[in-house]
């Protein structure tokens, strides 16, 4: 709730392996392949929806590397596709089979967020505001925690998600408010 003077905050929360996991499987079980691609691509590949919005079969389907300018920075990025994400892509093709230059991610990004918000209602993900950008986020925090939560994951998370400074990456997942939220919370055995 907000009171006078304050705005509602409505930036995307990252989402645990687990629930990226159940809406997968929910838009499996609708026959939704494309979104159920969306959350692992997005989520391995740490990109925005305006850049994956732009990518079409031929860019990834058998590729090891997806080479492409972000539309918000205008940097190159070379990102190398894992195994499992170059399955997914696969596994998709093999079900939908559409044209190899036509576009993998064909909603609108208010029309996929929709789906999004639908999805985790369903699937029972409470209290989170989930959009395209939670899967970027999710993959940066997935990044931080099997790094060992190290300010040298933080170095190589900032140069891979295009962020000026560490700083702006512990904003960004969320970093700093939690670490406050643990030490209040450790005063719990004072």
């Amino acid at each position: 709730m907000t009171t006078i003077g304050q705005t509602k905050d409505f930036t995307s929360d990252y989402l645990t392996s687990d629930e990226i996991h159940r809406l997968c499987k929910y838009f499996n079980k609708l026959g939704n392949h494309r979104m159920e691609l969306l959350c692992l691509f997005q989520t391995k590949t740490l990109l925005r929806y305006s850049d994956i919005q732009r990518i079409r079969w031929f860019d990834v389907l058998d590729k090891d590397v997806l080479v492409l300018n972000e539309k918000k920075t205008s940097k190159r990025r070379t990102i190398t596709l894992s195994q499992s994400l170059k399955n997914d892509i696969r596994k998709t093709y093999n079900q939908l089979q559409p044209p190899m230059d036509g576009f993998i991610f064909k909603y609108s990004l208010q029309h996929t967020n929709v789906l999004l918000k639908e999805g985790g209602k369903d699937c029972k993900i409470r209290n989170k505001n989930i959009s395209t950008h939670s899967f970027r986020k999710s993959g940066g925090r997935y990044v931080y925690e099997t790094f060992g939560c190290s300010d040298d994951s933080l170095i190589k998370l900032s140069l891979l998600l295009n962020h000026s400074t560490t700083s702006v990456t512990r904003r960004y997942l969320s970093i700093q408010k939690e670490e406050i939220e643990d030490i209040y919370q450790s005063f719990d055995v004072f």
